[in-house]
Parts: C-alpha cells; structure tokens; sequence
C-alpha cells in the first residue's frame, strides 16, 4: 500500500533526541515521510488517506542490522554443507526466506557480512527490484581473507597488497556494495583458536584504500587486540566482533573514529546452543565472559557502537536485533542509546543517514510502530505491532 498514511497517537522515537515525544501526526507520502505535525484530529485529510491509530504504542525509525548473513541458514549444524549438496537457486529460496523473516521482525535496513557465491549480491537485488520481501540489503559479497585463513568458505583468497586490491577490484565488479575484510581468526567453540590477527597493517591499508577510490566502506571482521587495533588505524568504517579486544585496543577506536560491531547476540545464543561437550562449553563460557568485558569497555570509553546480530551463525536467527539491543543496554548503553545503535547510529556507520535512520521530513518511510514503550522495556522490539518499507505496510505472518 503506498499513498498517504498519517500515523496518529503514537509515542515517537525519532532517532534524533534523547526522549519519545507525544502529540504528534507523522504523515507519509508514498515512499517519503512528508510531514511531522502537531496532531489535529480535526485537521481535513485527502481522500484515501490511511490514518493508522497509534495509541499505546510508539513509532521508531526502521531498525537497521549492519551484519546479517541472509545466504547462511543458522537452523542446521553446517551451513556450507548445504553449498556442497544444494544448488544456488535452492540457496537464494532459502536466503529469501531468511530476509523476510528479518523484515517482518522490523529490520528495513541490512548490511551484509559476506557470502560465498555473490549470493548476497542477488538476493539484494531481488529485494530492490521488489521481487521478494527484506530489508534493503548492502551486499559484500565473498569475504576477504588470507589463503586458507577465516572465512575462505565463503571468501575470496588473497595474500600480500597486491592481491587484496584485486580482490576488492573483482568484488565492485561482481556488484559488492561494501567491502568485508577477515583480519583475524574466530574464537571457536571447537578450539583454543585464539582470534589472532591473520592480516597485516600495510595489506588492510591497501584495501581501505582500494576500497575508498571505489566509493565503498569495509568492514573488519577482527577479534583479538591487534587485528582491532590495526583495522583501525587502516582506517575501516567498523570492527567486527572484537571478542577479545583489551582497553587499549579499543581506545584505538575512539582516537580513529571507527565503530564496533559487536554481535552481542551470537555469545549470548551460543549459551544454550544443544549438544555442546563439556569442553565446548566451558570454552563458551571463557568466549562469553571476554565478550562481555570487551563491549562494556567500548561502551564505557565512548566508541561508537551499531548494531549487528551475526545472523547466519548458527542458532543465530534473522529476527534477533531486538536482542542485540537488549544486550548493548544490558552491557552499558542507556535505553536510547542501544536504539540509536539501531538507528541512526546505524545508518550513519552505513552511509545512509540522509535516507534511513530517523524520523524526518524527507527521509525514507521505513517505520516501525510497537505497543507500550521500549524505553521503558527493550522487548517491545521484539514483535512489533507494524512495519512500513518505503512506504508499504509489511504483511505478518502469523507467529
């Protein structure tokens, strides 16, 4: 449905200040939000309109993941299984199935964190030609990694300077909309794998770089204190995980500017993951608590944090970014900041903040409205009320 919508009665959350506001009409024009009105029942409406009541509930912007991997299924034990047995179109079912899951949840927006194949590139471009349902989709394409390293199942190999500009040469041209770079290893709950650092400061420069003259932000997938710290100091525009950053890693962040991701979610799913050993467990445990302390130092000495769930690991599902936002706040952000991260916090690490982000005169239509007031309890987020794309009332599928 497009046309004029007014959404009246709601509490709003702009993305923009620190407290809701009431009173207020926010009317839609097709895919744009036109106006925000002081309310006037009275005031006469143009034949058509749709006037959403929004009592008891609250509008926010769109909530916006900056690393989804929609082309990995979290609901088997091995997702890349299925890229040896199944073919790229029973895949892209899959995938599609995966993003509308994240939509109907509230998320217009995503960022993707790799995929093999370029499957993300197509599913993104399914989704802007409005052949299936998702949150309009930034594609990454294979990860960057070295040979053999992190990730090069569903990566693009390469060693030295030379051949990290290529790739990022060969992925613009395959369509990838930003750029995702594996800068070290992943804690796993499998191994004493310790997150070290697999790429050196001159190669993730000479993919900034590469990545810059291309008009494309990277993104870094790095865990340990060194990879943090050289991502940052290449310059990308977010790390990834940072699991096991210390303080002075993370400082780095706040002197360069760079936002963490931290994917909060994955360590708190991985908790209660079934079937895990003895051994696997108690090296979650080990994963989890140095997780939390990594995030609540970020949040404590000022870097910019965003959202990302990391859906696609396993028991990581698309429909989590409530979660995420619990958990920031759970680990030191205030309310309003962990929707921020959501939001417009989001939208600016994507490059996005004229379009998406906030509620303003102007920008892109993507809303969410939820019952009561996630101020107060963040899992108002968790199953909202209504989700508008570009203007359009998402359909929901029954629970």
């Amino acid at each position: 449905m497009t046309g004029t919508i007014v959404i009246r009665g709601a509490r709003l959350i702009d993305g923009l200040g620190d407290d809701a506001r009431s009173g207020l009409d926010v009317v839609l024009e097709d895919d744009r939000i036109a106006a925000i009105e002081r309310a006037d029942p009275a005031r006469p409406l143009p034949a058509g309109t749709t006037v959403i009541d929004g009592s008891g509930a609250t509008l926010l912007p769109g909530l916006i993941d900056c690393h989804a991997h929609y082309t990995l299924d979290p609901t088997v034990d091995d997702a890349f299984a299925l890229y040896r047995i199944e073919s790229h179109a029973q895949l892209i079912l899959r995938a599609a199935g995966m993003a509308r899951r994240a939509l109907q949840a509230g998320v217009t927006t995503a960022r993707s964190g790799g995929s093999p194949a370029n499957l993300d590139v197509a599913l993104s471009a399914a989704i802007a030609a409005g052949q299936v349902p998702g949150p309009h989709l930034l594609a990454a394409g294979p990860a960057l990694t070295i040979t053999g390293g992190h990730g090069y199942l569903f990566g693009r190999e390469a060693d030295g300077e030379l051949e990290f500009v290529k790739a990022v040469r060969a992925n613009v041209r395959d369509g990838a909309a930003v750029i995702k770079i594996v800068s070290s290893e992943a804690a796993m709950l499998v191994s004493s794998v310790a997150g070290v650092e697999e790429v050196s400061l001159d190669e993730l420069r000479a993919v900034v770089s590469e990545a810059a003259r291309l008009h494309r932000r990277v993104l870094s997938h790095a865990q340990n204190s060194e990879a943090v710290r050289r991502s940052a100091r290449a310059g990308v525009a977010s790390v990834e995980h940072a699991f096991l950053a210390d303080e002075a890693a993370l400082a780095t962040l706040v002197e360069t500017g760079t936002t963490l991701v931290p994917t909060l979610t994955v360590t708190d799913v991985w908790k209660n993951l079934d079937g895990l050993t003895a051994g696997q467990r108690e090296r979650q445990g080990e994963i989890e608590r140095l997780h939390r302390s990594s995030c609540e130092t970020a949040i404590r000495l000022g870097v910019e944090v965003a959202t990302g769930t990391d859906c696609g690991v396993r028991g990581v599902m698309p429909d989590m970014l409530w979660r995420e936002i619990a958990l920031l706040h759970d680990h030191g952000a205030s309310t309003m900041a962990a929707i921020r991260a959501a939001t417009s916090t989001a939208a600016r690490l994507l490059g996005l903040e004229a379009e998406v982000g906030t509620i303003e005169a102007g920008k892109r239509a993507d809303l969410i409205l939820v019952d009561g007031d996630p101020l107060v309890d963040l899992r108002r987020l968790e199953r909202p009320r209504l989700v508008i794309q570009a203007g359009r009332l998402i359909p929901r599928t029954a629970a």
